[in-house]
């Protein structure tokens, strides 16, 4: 009951997707129910044939009955025409539409739709998901409609030409529907899972073309072809189950049709016997029945393909649905200093507690290094700060005032950020440092950003300069040369907040020299959050952090740790015996 409630509900947000294009859609049905109620012509001029033309001398008939034909099945041809464009044209809008409405909502989800899901299974969404919608669309509603009104009118015809016998073949309409409403449940949830399965095969094609030299270089080529191979396996399997279980509802409906048809011929003959109906009216009769099954077959294949869009619009409306980001806040957000305070925060991932009663002050200014151990919580922490993540318990303040009552992008608008995993775009350097709201800066302001972070001096060679596009992922340009690009953005927004994660760690030495020169000339006047592995990249900072285990363990300057003996001591010793050795 559930599932056809939803189902239905699915059906009606289609529906109602449709609203904007009303004069698209009344068009194309007006063309269908045209093309339909022109069905009993046909047999009726086979009536009018045999009954009153037939056998006799050449007269006014002779060449009017083929110009009619001619005219007929022109007319049809061009209300198809009229119908099948235009439905389409309805239904290639309607799915821009919703592929629009999905990536809004895409573009707004919070960080941990993102964990919770593959990339694979988010974009199956808007490629085979969105597919299955044109279908049900398109194909579905067009034999629903016109095929509807076909037996519609050629039932109407029968009747008219004999009630008797036209009942028969109502008779089969309960055991029909019966039938196709107990096979639409099975086939909703096996659409279900063909598209689960799908989501799977894009993951493993995502993470194949991500992950290709490590894939040669660790020798996982049979890894991956047998995971894909699985993937495959599985589509296939529910592909067959829908197949075989619509292939199994097929013959039954038809027996069901098969015997209205048979009594109803069977009691024609019986009536043409007895003289009760004429030749004509049998040939017309019997036409009009014959004529009667592709629409039915048709009606009853149907519900393969509506069961599969109505699932793939389960899918669909479920992503736009999401809860978003709550953006909204009353704490203005003008001239900020960028102090900030943690007070009794907590954090985790999926009832997983990350960080545990994490008390910090940050002055505006300051410099702030976090350091310890690899997965202690240092880049959870810093997350919090933009909001990618919500704290369990506790607060944070930025100048005072609570972040969680500030208007989401204005906070943003406050930090930058360079990660250790760079994220650049299919596009020009220049719009890859100018990128989104940075866009309407000068040009020379994007210039002088891109001269701090030393990439001029890698752009300068290339004949396109700036306007050369660095491909997927900055696939064409270095992991130093992506690292730099990233950090010029970040210089780029000025912003009062700056947070490092591992900024640095993909630079040669020369290189991450250059940069620590740029940060130290950036720094002055901001806040600076840094996260780092390389203790020798911090020393100048003004003071550490260091966390192990979600919690804060020891505090102070560079010097001051060092003399306290405790884990910064240890791990800036670990390392220090580390390069003396690589030295050696």
């Amino acid at each position: 009951m559930f599932e056809a409630t939803k189902g239905l509900g699915s059906y009606r947000r289609l529906l109602a997707a449709v609203q904007p294009y009303r004069p698209i859609f009344l068009g194309s049905l007006l063309g269908m129910v045209a093309l339909a109620s022109t069905e009993w012509v046909l047999p009726a001029l086979l009536r009018h044939l045999v009954d009153d033309e037939f056998g006799k001398d050449l007269g006014r008939y002779f060449l009017l009955l083929p110009v009619v034909l001619i005219v007929l099945f022109f007319t049809r041809g061009l209300m198809s025409y009229v119908a099948n464009v235009g439905l389409n044209a309805l239904a290639n809008r309607v799915v821009m539409d919703l592929r629009a409405a999905m990536f809004r909502t895409l573009v707004a989800l919070p960080t941990r739709f993102f964990d919770q899901r593959t990339a694979g299974e988010v974009i199956s969404k808007f490629t085979f998901d969105v597919t299955q919608m044109t279908q049900a669309a398109t194909n579905c509603l067009t034999v629903l409609v016109k095929d509807s009104f076909i037996i519609v009118a050629l039932i109407a015809y029968l009747v008219y030409i004999n009630g008797r016998l036209a009942v028969f073949l109502l008779l089969v309409a309960p055991p029909t529907a019966w039938i196709i409403s107990k096979v639409s449940r099975r086939m909703r949830q096996l659409s279900h899972r063909l598209q689960g399965s799908m989501g799977a095969i894009n993951a493993v094609i995502e993470e194949a073309i991500g992950g290709h030299r490590d894939i040669k270089i660790f020798g996982g080529q049979d890894y991956e072809i047998g995971r894909f191979e699985r993937a495959i396996n599985a589509a296939r399997k529910f592909t067959m189950k829908v197949v075989s279980t619509n292939a199994a509802t097929e013959p039954l409906v038809q027996a069901c049709i098969a015997l209205g048809v048979g009594l109803m011929v069977m009691l024609a003959l019986r009536e043409a016997a007895r003289g009760s109906i004429t030749r004509g009216d049998f040939v017309s009769f019997v036409t009009a029945t014959a004529m009667l099954l592709p629409p039915i077959k048709r009606l009853t294949n149907m519900n393969e393909n509506l069961q599969r869009g109505l699932a793939a619009a389960d899918s669909v409306f479920a992503l736009i649905d999401e809860p978003i980001e709550r953006t909204e806040g009353k704490a203005p957000l003008a001239a900020i200093r960028g102090a900030l305070e943690f007070r009794g925060v907590h954090a985790g991932y999926r009832d997983s507690p990350v960080l545990s009663e994490i008390n910090l002050s940050i002055n505006a200014g300051e410099a702030i290094a976090f350091v310890g151990p690899s997965g202690g919580g240092k880049t959870s922490l810093v997350n919090l700060i933009p909001r990618f993540y919500e704290p369990t318990e506790g607060e944070i303040l930025l100048d005072g005032q609570p972040i969680a009552a500030c208007d989401l992008r204005a906070l943003r608008a406050q930090i930058a950020y360079v990660g250790q995993h760079v994220v650049l775009f299919n596009d020009t350097i220049y719009h890859n440092i100018a990128y989104g709201a940075l866009r309407a800066l000068p040009h020379a302001q994007v210039l002088a950003a891109a001269d701090a972070a030393f990439v001029t001096e890698f752009v300068a060679p290339l004949p396109q300069g700036f306007d050369t596009e660095i491909g997927d992922k900055g696939l064409r340009l270095s992991g130093g040369q992506r690292q730099r690009l990233a950090l010029a953005r970040a210089i780029l927004k000025d912003a009062p907040i700056l947070i490092l994660d591992e900024a640095t760690s993909a630079l040669d030495a020369e290189s991450e020299r250059r940069v620590q020169d740029a940060l130290t000339k950036l720094r002055p006047g901001r806040t600076c959050l840094i996260i780092a592995h390389r203790l020798a990249t911090i020393e100048g900072v003004d003071r550490v952090v260091v966390i192990e285990d979600g919690r804060i363990l020891e505090q102070g300057t560079h010097g001051a740790l060092l003399k306290r003996g405790g884990l910064y001591a240890k791990l800036h010793a670990l390392q220090y015996e580390s390069a003396e050795r690589a030295d050696f």
